[in-house]
């Protein structure tokens, strides 16, 4: 093929791949777990010079749904949480404390207790599940919409081309653009049903958990009105 196509077929290539990453990106943005992504766009200023988070800070997860994050310097606790807030409202933070082995100036080993942020992922309620829905929904048609769009813009521009390869490189040119653009539709395709999974699954967490609470307040409830019950009978039988 003629360099003129490779480079057009490189760039519908590279503009696939940054869709579905843009999309993948903002998938991770609508928190369900605990993804360290999320957490990329902090920035906090400090001393006067804006900052990455990572640059001032330690970051862990403690598990799927939680991140521990101990500041540089203990000073800058509320900086931090300030521009978790900015970005991530809807994040809860609380502030704890934790036991760590350190070493003194003499070298020998201490116990010391550290402050850190405890940074939890919002339950998936009955809200939140048709906010994060509605959120990915609208990433994937976006996406849906520019990978069409690119795909015609470079088909009519592959056409152009079309006169100056011959039929052998061109039914070539077919094979790859047809496996091009499955490859990043089923990718995308493939994001979008584990991101919907992700929050079904969350959600459907949260409704058992709901019952759960929900069953055991109608268990004290009943057996509350069953004491009351028997006190009032009890009563009324002392006054006969």
């Amino acid at each position: 093929m003629r360099r003129s196509t490779i480079k057009e077929y490189n760039k519908l290539s590279e503009n696939l791949s940054n869709y579905v990453t843009r999309m993948s990106y903002r998938f991770l943005n609508l928190c369900v777990k605990a993804e360290p992504a999320s957490l990329l766009p902090v920035e906090v200023m400090i001393d006067g010079e804006l900052q990455h988070l990572e640059k001032c800070s330690m970051l862990s997860k403690k598990d799927d749904y939680n991140f521990v994050i101990i500041p540089n310097f203990d000073e800058d606790m509320p900086i931090i949480g300030n521009g978790i807030f900015a970005i991530h409202p809807e994040f809860k933070q609380k502030l704890e404390t934790m036991k760590v082995d350190v070493l003194d100036e003499n070298g020998e080993s201490k116990t010391q207790e550290v402050r850190y942020l405890l940074i939890t992922m919002p339950v998936v309620d009955d809200d939140r599940y048709d906010i994060l829905k509605e959120g990915v929904n609208v990433a994937y048609e976006e996406c849906k919409t520019q990978m069409e769009t690119t795909g015609k813009v470079s088909q009519a521009k592959f056409s152009a081309l079309a006169m100056e390869e011959s039929q052998e490189e061109l039914d070539r040119l077919d094979k790859e653009l047809e496996k091009m653009n499955k490859q990043w539709t089923d990718h995308r395709d493939k994001l979008y049903e584990a991101k919907l999974q992700e929050i079904e699954d969350a959600h459907n967490k949260w409704l058992a958990e709901k019952a759960e609470i929900d069953q055991k307040r109608m268990e004290d409830e009943a057996a509350h009105n069953e004491h009351a019950a028997r006190s009032m009978k009890l009563n009324q039988e002392e006054d006969a």
